[in-house]
C-alpha cells in the first residue's frame, strides 16, 4: 500500500467539512447536510482530478452533474485508522470562468444514532456527516474542502437516511439548483472543519465501486388484505427501487422492503428485525412525502435486501411502469460459469453467483438485510468459489488492509471487519478468524499473488500466539459447527484446534516463500496434528466424535490414517441417510474429503438430496442461498456462506483444481469426478494464463471428457499431458 504521509499530501491540507460539531442523536428527522462553493477559474480547463472521502458515503456535483456513477463513497472501513479515497477524471465537468463544487454527506457507518445489537452509536469514530476533498486544476489546486464551503441541512430534501434502516424524503423540498452556478446561498450557513483522526492511514481505494447493475420490473402486484399494495420483483437482490409517482402534495408514501411475505400480504422478516437486534427502530423503510408533481426517488446512502416492498399511503393504484427494482452490488466481473444435468446443482450456482454479488459491499458482507457487516467466517467458507468465479482480488486486497489495522494488541481479531469492538464479535473466535489465513493462501493459490502471505507473517505470528496461549488457558469461543443440523455438536474446542493447525500451516507455508526459517511453525504444526490423533482418535483409528464435519476434518488434515476414517466417513453419510448433518464449518471439509477418499457420488448425493437443504430451497423456486438449512421462518435469505460448496463443482466434478507447487494454474492435474446420476456437467474458469474449459457426459455406458486448454496452462490427465486447445477422452464404464 502507499504511504499515508505521502496520500495527505495529495489533500493539500484539506480538512474534513461537516454542518454540526457532535454528532446527533437519534431522530426521525434528521435531513442529510448539503455542501456548495463557487470557484473561478482562470484558465482553459486541460486536466482536472477530484480527489473525495466521505466515511459516512458521499454524492458529489461539478455544475450541477454527478461526478460518477459511483455510489456509496467512501469505501467502509474502521475510520480511525484507515481512511479510503477516490480520485476521479473530472476534466469534462469543469469550464474557464466560474464553477460550482456541490456535495452530499451520508451517515453510513459513520453516524448509526440509534442503538442496535452492533453497538455503532458508540464508536470511538462517530462523527456528524462529513467529507474531505481536494481539486486539481492543470496540477493546481484550486479548491480544498474548508471553512470556504457553505452547508445547509434546511435546504436538504434527504430528512433521514441510515444505510442499514432506510431513507426518508420530502419531495416538496426537493430541487437541484443549489447544485448551478449563482444560486443563492446567502442563508446557508458557513461549514465546520475537523481535522483528519491522527493515526488515521488515508489510502487510494484499490477496488472497484459499487454500481447498479440488473433492473427488475414487477412480476406481481396486488393488493394485501389490510389494503396495502405488494409488489413482487421476482428476484431477491441487495439495492432498492426507484419509483416514479404522481400524488397529491404532502401524501407520505412508506415503502417496506423484505425478502418474503404471507399469504396476507404481510411482511415476513424472519426475526431479522427483532428486538435484540434493533431494539425497536426502523428496519428496511424508505419514506417519501410527494410534492404534488411527478416525483422521481430512489435512495442515496441506503440499500435493502428484498423481493417485496409493500407500499402504504397510495392513492391510487400502482402500474408496472412506475416501480423498478435495482440490483446494487460492487463491479466485480464474472470469469466463470457451470451447469450441470441436476436441477439442484444449477441452482445453487445461479443463486450463489446472486448471494455473492448481493453481499459485495467494500468487503464481503453476511447478507444485505439485517447487517451489512464484513462477516469473515461467511467468508472464509466460501473463499474458494469467490476466488474461480470473480475477479475478486481488488476487493480483497483492500479487505485484507483492513483486516491488518483491526487485529488486537493481543494478537485477536474481531469477527466482522471493519466494526466496532462490539463484545460478542470480540469472541467470535477461529471459526472467523480463518479467513485472515484463508484469503491469502488462496489468493496465492488462483492469483499467483504472494503479498499478502508476506505481508501477513508478523500478524500471522501473533495471531497464532494468542490462539495457542488462549486454548492452553482454555479460552471459550462463540462459534464452532456454526448452524449446524447435527444431533450433536462436535466441541467446539476440536474445531478450533484444527485451525490452529491450518494456521500453522499456512504460517509456514508463508515463512518458506519469505526465505525465512519455517521450522518452528512446521514443528508445532507435526506436534498437533500428534495432539489431534491423541484427543480424538480410539483404539481402532476411528473418531471419537461419530459426526461428518469431525471425521471429515481429521481426514483433510492428515490426522490418523486415511483408509480407516474414509471408511467411517462413508458408514457415517450413510448412516445420516445421505443428509448432510453438519453446519458451516462441516461443509468446507465434508465433499472434499468424499472426494478425497473416491466417493464423489455420496458427496453428489449430500448436496442434492439434503431436506431442508438446497433441494428445498431449490423446490420453493428460490434465487438466493439461505443463512439456514431450516430457515423458513428464521434469518436471512440472501446469504453466501453455503456457497463454498460452488468450489467442488469445478474442482471435482469438472476436474479444474490449482497446484499450489504451480500457482495461478500455471500447472495442472485434471480429476474430474464422473457421477453417472447427474449425467453431464460443463463450464469454464477464466485464470490469470487464459480461459480453462471442461465437460463431460455420459452416453450410455460411455463417459467423454472434455478440455479446452489456454496456452499459459500445462495440463495432465491420467498421467498424459495435453495439446494446447481442445483435448477428448472416453472412458467405458461397466
Amino acid at each position: 500500500m502507499c504511504d499515508s504521509e505521502d496520500m495527505r499530501a495529495l489533500f493539500a491540507g484539506a480538512k474534513f467539512i461537516k454542518a454540526t460539531e457532535e454528532a446527533p442523536v437519534f431522530s426521525s428527522f434528521d435531513p442529510l447536510p448539503f455542501f456548495r462553493r463557487e470557484i473561478v477559474l482562470s484558465e482553459q480547463v486541460r486536466h482536472a482530478e477530484l480527489l473525495v472521502q466521505a466515511p459516512g458515503f458521499g454524492k458529489f456535483y461539478l455544475n450541477g452533474r454527478e461526478i460518477t456513477e459511483d455510489l456509496f463513497i467512501s469505501a467502509t472501513s474502521d475510520y480511525d485508522k484507515i481512511l479510503w479515497y477516490n480520485a476521479y477524471d473530472v476534466t469534462h465537468l469543469l469550464q474557464e470562468g466560474e464553477n460550482v463544487i456541490g456535495a452530499i454527506a451520508g451517515n453510513g457507518f459513520l453516524n448509526e444514532s440509534f442503538e442496535t445489537a452492533w453497538d455503532f452509536d458508540t464508536v470511538p469514530w462517530r462523527d456528524a456527516p462529513k467529507l474531505l476533498l481536494c481539486l486539481r486544476v492543470n496540477g493546481r489546486v484550486v479548491a480544498v474542502s474548508d471553512e470556504q464551503f457553505k452547508v445547509s441541512t434546511a435546504h436538504s430534501y434527504i430528512t433521514f437516511s441510515h444505510i442499514r434502516s432506510g431513507e426518508y424524503v420530502d419531495m416538496r423540498k426537493y430541487d437541484t439548483t443549489w447544485r448551478e452556478v449563482g444560486f443563492d446561498d446567502s442563508t446557508w450557513q458557513q461549514a465546520l472543519t475537523c481535522e483528519l483522526p491522527e493515526g488515521a492511514r488515508l489510502l487510494p481505494v484499490p477496488c472497484e465501486a459499487v454500481r447498479e447493475f440488473e433492473r427488475f420490473a414487477p412480476t406481481r402486484i396486488f393488493t394485501a388484505e389490510d389494503g396495502a399494495t405488494v409488489v413482487d420483483f421476482g428476484e431477491t437482490i441487495s439495492g432498492y427501487a426507484e419509483v416514479t409517482l404522481s400524488e397529491p402534495a404532502g401524501t407520505e408514501i412508506v415503502f417496506y422492503y423484505a425478502e418474503e411475505v404471507d399469504g396476507a400480504g404481510n411482511l415476513k422478516h424472519n426475526e431479522m428485525d427483532d428486538h435484540h437486534f434493533y431494539r425497536g427502530n426502523p428496519f428496511q423503510i424508505n419514506r417519501m412525502i410527494a410534492s404534488g408533481k411527478t416525483d422521481t426517488f430512489k435512495p442515496l446512502f441506503s440499500y435493502h435486501g428484498f423481493r417485496y416492498i409493500r407500499i402504504t399511503g397510495l392513492t391510487k393504484p400502482l402500474a408496472p411502469t412506475q416501480i423498478t427494482a435495482i440490483f446494487t452490488h460492487q463491479n466485480i466481473a464474472r470469469r466463470a460459469d457451470f451447469n450441470s444435468g441436476n436441477a439442484v446443482l444449477n441452482y445453487i450456482y445461479r443463486a450463489g453467483i446472486r448471494s455473492s454479488y448481493s453481499n459485495m459491499f467494500w468487503t464481503m458482507t453476511d447478507c444485505p438485510t439485517r447487517e451489512k457487516l464484513g462477516w469473515t467466517n461467511d467468508a472464509a467458507a466460501s473463499m474458494a468459489q469467490l476466488l474461480m468465479n470473480f475477479d475478486i482480488l481488488p476487493m480483497l486486497e483492500k479487505w485484507f488492509e483492513d483486516m491488518k489495522a483491526s487485529m488486537f494488541a493481543d494478537g485477536s481479531l474481531h469477527g466482522t471487519i471493519p466494526a466496532p469492538d462490539w463484545p460478542w464479535g470480540h469472541i467470535c473466535g477461529p471459526v472467523c478468524d480463518q479467513l485472515f489465513f484463508e484469503m491469502p493462501y488462496r489468493v496465492y493459490l488462483h492469483e499467483g499473488k504472494p503479498d499478502m502471505l508476506l505481508e501477513g507473517i508478523p500478524y500471522f505470528k501473533r495471531y497464532v500466539a494468542f490462539l495457542e496461549n488462549a486454548l492452553a488457558n482454555g479460552t471459550k469461543f462463540e462459534l464452532d459447527d456454526w448452524l449446524s443440523n447435527a444431533r450433536h455438536a462436535v466441541p467446539g474446542e476440536m474445531i478450533w484446534k484444527i485451525y490452529l493447525l491450518k494456521d500453522l500451516q499456512i504460517t509456514a507455508f508463508a515463512l518458506g516463500l519469505a526465505g525465512e526459517d519455517k521450522t518452528l511453525y512446521e514443528e508445532k504444526a507435526a506436534a498437533l496434528i500428534a495432539t489431534l490423533a491423541e484427543e480424538y482418535l480410539d483404539e481402532s483409528g476411528n473418531c471419537k466424535v461419530e459426526q461428518q464435519a469431525a471425521i471429515a476434518m481429521l481426514l483433510m488434515m492428515g490426522v490418523g490414517d486415511k483408509q480407516t476414517l474414509s471408511a467411517q466417513l462413508i458408514a457415517r453419510v450413510q448412516a445420516d441417510g445421505y443428509q448432510f448433518r453438519l453446519g458451516m464449518v462441516g461443509m468446507q471439509f465434508v465433499y472434499d474429503a468424499l472426494t478425497e477418499v473416491g466417493r464423489s457420488d455420496l458427496a453428489y448425493r449430500l448436496i442434492t438430496e439434503t431436506e431442508p437443504g438446497y433441494r428445498t430451497w431449490c423446490e420453493r423456486g428460490e434465487t438466493t442461498l439461505w443463512e439456514k438449512w431450516n430457515g423458513e421462518d428464521d434469518g436471512s435469505h440472501n446469504h453466501h456462506m453455503l456457497s463454498g460448496v460452488i468450489a467442488w463443482f469445478y474442482t471435482s466434478l469438472l476436474g479444474i483444481a490449482p497446484d499450489v507447487e504451480a500457482p495461478a494454474f500455471e500447472k495442472i492435474t485434471l480429476r474430474p469426478s464422473f457421477v453417472r446420476e447427474l449425467g453431464e456437467v460443463s463450464g469454464y474458469l477464466g485464470t490469470v494464463r487464459g480461459r480453462i474449459e471442461a465437460a463431460w457426459c455420459f452416453a450410455g455406458d460411455t463417459v467423454t471428457y472434455t478440455v479446452t486448454v489456454p496456452a499459459g496452462v500445462t495440463a495432465y490427465y491420467n498421467g498424459q499431458k495435453l495439446q494446447t486447445g481442445k483435448n477428448i477422452f472416453q472412458t467405458k464404464f461397466k
